[in-house]
């Protein structure tokens, strides 16, 4: 179980400790006004709920010390030590002139002058003493397999101390997430700052994986400030964004000397947001790195997804640079056997492949400790996936419902949908949603956090970004009733929130979150308070929804027009407006051109990818966007989205050599691309050879972003080598039933099915769909011209197929079996039939790399 504390007070102090209590992740802290339940017997309780905690805390003011019901709690926490002498016992002064020699002798050991005064301080430090807690107890499992490396930072520590006669003050874990960067940072700034035990009870911020400057600011302005008004921060955001960026960092750093004043690191969650996409390290990260160095007493530990360059640290030697790499196997095989009998299981270890296969990554290790738990190891030892599917599939594994429980969904879902929450706001949403108390609620947090799937932060619950894409991915948007439920809770607390002038950062933004979710727009009265990292994301969510969502494009407009004139860095302006362009393009707005010329004035390195992109789209030439996309190639911006698209343009094209080449070049990114695993598919399939191809469709549906390739790969199998329509009609009927990403296509696919298949009414019900889409006026004239080859209409077929405005390679190939239909039909004259199928044999034979069913 989780360590809990007994909050001690006088009634005189109730509203400051009810905000304190606010701050610790619900039912970890036991504090009478919620804790105790109408009807009990107060002393009973007090005596079970001190002797239940792990930590006694008292809020030591003149009414409290001479409180005969402090005084009584007092005696209980004494008779506590005693039995367990783990117990922890603290006192915080929250008035001056309290009189200290009034508690008892023993207790007055417990006094912390230095936490701060603040409800946010000392909640903050009384967090803090509950994680270290929670390892020494054993709550938290201890490390493996990271002595060396804070081994090798002591002596780095130390070497750069002497030799620059600068001792670091910022120190950068970099890593992939969920490596265990945080952990290394836990482990090592005790090591290196002995004395000082409150440096690792400082705040942590988890931001956007590109924040910026900005966040870092409303972050740190939240947590120092007592009462963070929301009028007083909206002109103080102005201000700020006013200001030049060295006033902004010092306006940063001087915000952060609260923490450093009790003796407390900063620790940034920053993903990628140090570095602009060229590889430059941004202006505002340099900046506040250098400038960093006039504050002695300041320490920030930086948690990133990317190392400093050489170049760029090489000058500051305020800095220090820890790479958190991979765990080894035998550290791997421990944690799993460790983890298991947390979740109720018999130790057991997979295989060495799987073991292997895990890549040294303790979040994917846990995953699988948590599965063998519930299934035995043969759950990941009958996977013969790839290696480099596994991870993916394991943690995918792990987020079945059926491996999940109802109040575990529930949670997983709510976290999908916002950057993070309040624990106390998901505790009361779940307990009255599931009518569960605070303990099954604490429990069933307990096992998320033990199997990786979701984590804390401060007094919030949050799940990563992978996890979150992935959920996603597996099981959509969740239960509407319980979105509905939780669109009315972050209402309400929102308009409460306004009412008393309070902006809680992470409500702001579940709120925005939700409000685009639920396909409402930007209110006019957000505009002031938005943060840009936070833009990025909500309109790359709704552009993500496009395939689900018939009006998400519509959302990313509405949501991404804001960006041309606010105020912000230009890589996320870039970023904002590259999907901006490309919902704009799909809904055939002639506004995707200004936007396109807006991208090229201001220089984006998008702009040729862009272009391409436009003109694929849109019918255009596109050997012209083979021409923009190598030169996006070369700029290497969006690689995997470039080399995608320059692989449809070609193989549209019939350009087999140049499509051969580009596979071969880039065949690290075909193995791990869905759209290039699938143009594969598809010429493994135009050659034949499909065992080989339905290998690589296990491996494609494997992937994320599968979005119904790997089953209409089997379907144009099916069409293919067993002239199956019906099959291929039902199966792509049973994908399209699961609302998968990529439906357009699948529906397509699914018209051709049934053109052939001589489903004509089908085949016409979903063309007519399709006609209202962009492009869809081609498929309609196809799924047209291939009902009237059915019906042996030849002359209405190639009627139809000459419609076609933007011709494909299948248009041809359409083209030759209206010809060898033609030409095989006893009706058609003796003297024009050999000549018919010739010609039709030349066009198959310069398009032999084709599957003519590769329904683009």
């Amino acid at each position: 179980m989780l360590p809990t504390v007994f909050l001690s007070l006088s009634g005189v102090d109730v509203n400051f400790v009810a905000n304190v209590e606010r701050n610790i992740p619900p039912g970890m802290a036991y504090f009478y006004p919620k804790s105790f339940e109408n009807g009990e017997n107060l002393i009973s309780a007090m005596e079970e709920r001190v002797a239940e905690s792990s930590i006694f805390v008292l809020f030591a003011s003149r009414a409290s010390v001479d409180s005969v019901w402090v005084q009584f709690e007092i005696e209980r926490a004494r008779l506590n030590k005693i039995q367990n002498p783990r117990f922890r016992y603290l006192v915080f002064p929250v008035e001056p002139g309290v009189d200290r020699e009034k508690l008892p002798d023993w207790m007055r050991e417990g006094w912390v002058p230095s936490a701060g005064h603040t409800s946010k301080d000392i909640a903050r430090y009384v967090r803090g003493v509950l994680a270290s807690m929670a390892e020494q107890n054993g709550t938290v499992l201890p490390p493996h397999g990271r002595g060396g490396l804070i081994d090798k930072a002591r002596r780095e520590y130390q070497n750069a101390t002497f030799t620059n006669k600068v001792a670091p003050s910022v120190f950068l874990f970099s890593g992939h997430a969920g490596i265990g960067r945080r952990t290394v940072k836990r482990l090592l700034i005790p090591v290196l700052f002995p004395a000082r035990p409150e440096m690792d009870y400082g705040p942590e911020f988890e931001l956007p994986a590109h924040a910026d400057l900005g966040d870092i600011y409303r972050a740190v302005r939240q947590e120092m400030e007592e009462h963070f008004s929301l009028q007083k921060f909206e002109s103080a955001w102005a201000a700020f964004n006013d200001s030049s960026t060295d006033e902004q960092v010092d306006e940063v750093l001087r915000s952060m000397c609260h923490f450093a004043d009790l003796g407390q690191a900063v620790t940034i969650v920053i993903g990628f947001g140090l570095y602009e996409d060229r590889g430059e390290l941004k202006p505002w990260a340099a900046t506040l790195l250098s400038a960093a160095a006039r504050y002695d007493q300041l320490k920030i530990c930086l948690i990133s997804g990317r190392q400093l360059k050489f170049k760029d640290l090489r000058p500051l030697q305020n800095v220090q640079q820890v790479n958190v790499e991979h765990l080894e196997a035998p550290d791997i095989r421990t944690l799993i056997l460790e983890t298991i009998p947390i979740f109720g299981g018999t130790p057991a270890l997979p295989n060495d492949t799987v073991i292997q296969s895990i890549g040294g990554h303790p979040t994917v290790a846990r995953s699988v400790a948590r599965l063998i738990a519930y299934s035995g190891p043969m759950v990941v030892d009958g996977d013969p996936k790839q290696l480099h599917d596994i991870q993916e599939e394991i943690l995918a594994e792990s987020l079945s419902f059926d491996r999940l429980k109802p109040i575990e969904c529930d949670i997983l879902s709510i976290l999908s949908w916002v950057p993070q929450l309040n624990g106390q706001m998901m505790s009361e949403i779940i307990c009255n949603h599931h009518g569960v108390d605070q303990k099954a609620m604490v429990e069933t947090i307990e096992f998320l956090i033990a199997g990786c799937l979701m984590q804390i932060s401060g007094a919030n619950y949050l799940i990563s970004a992978p996890i979150r894409g992935m959920f996603r991915r597996k099981h959509g948007y969740g239960s509407t009733e319980l979105r509905a439920i939780f669109a009315r809770f972050l209402k309400a607390e929102w308009e409460s929130a306004v009412k008393n002038d309070e902006l809680k950062a992470e409500l702001f933004d579940a709120f925005v979150y939700m409000t685009a979710l639920e396909g409402g727009t930007l209110p006019k009265e957000f505009k002031g308070l938005l943060l840009p990292s936070t833009l990025q994301d909500l309109v790359r969510d709704a552009y993500d929804r496009r395939h689900i969502d018939d009006h998400a494009l519509d959302r990313v407009v509405a949501w991404g027009m804001p960006a041309i004139d606010m105020k912000m860095d230009e890589n996320t302006r870039e970023e904002i407006l590259s999907y901006l362009l490309r919902a704009l393009v799909r809904l055939g707005s002639s506004d995707a051109n200004d936007v396109l010329d807006l991208i090229k004035d201001r220089g984006f390195r998008s702009a040729a990818y862009l272009e391409a992109f436009l003109i694929r789209l849109t019918g255009g030439n596109l050997n012209d966007a083979v021409l923009l996309l190598r030169d996006a190639r070369r700029i290497g911006k969006y690689m995997n989205s470039v080399i995608a698209d320059l692989a449809i343009c070609l193989k549209l094209l019939g350009r087999w050599a140049d499509l051969d080449t580009l596979l071969q070049e880039e065949v690290r990114r075909v193995d791990r691309n869905p759209v290039l695993l699938d143009i594969r598919i598809g010429i493994l399939v135009a050659a034949g050879e499909f065992p080989e191809a339905e290998r690589e469709i296990g491996r494609l549906r494997a992937m994320p972003f599968d979005d119904g390739r790997a089953d209409s790969r089997t379907a144009t199998i099916l069409m293919n080598r067993d002239h199956d329509f019906e099959g291929a009609y039902q199966l792509l009927t049973a994908v399209l039933n699961r609302q998968t990403r990529g439906a357009l296509g699948v529906r397509r696919l699914r018209a051709l099915a049934a053109a052939r298949g001589k489903r004509y009414e089908e085949a016409r019900r979903d063309a007519t769909y399709l006609r209202t889409r962009p492009g869809g006026e081609d498929t309609y004239q196809r799924i047209e011209a291939e009902i009237a080859l059915a019906q042996k209409n030849y002359d209405g077929a190639e009627v139809a197929r000459r419609k076609v405005r933007a011709e494909t390679v299948q248009d041809r190939l359409l083209g030759a079996r209206i010809l060898e239909a033609r030409g095989l039909d006893i009706q058609t004259p003796l003297d024009q039939r050999q000549v018919l199928l010739t010609e039709a044999a030349a066009i198959r034979q310069a398009n032999r790399s084709v599957d003519e069913y590769d329904f683009d």
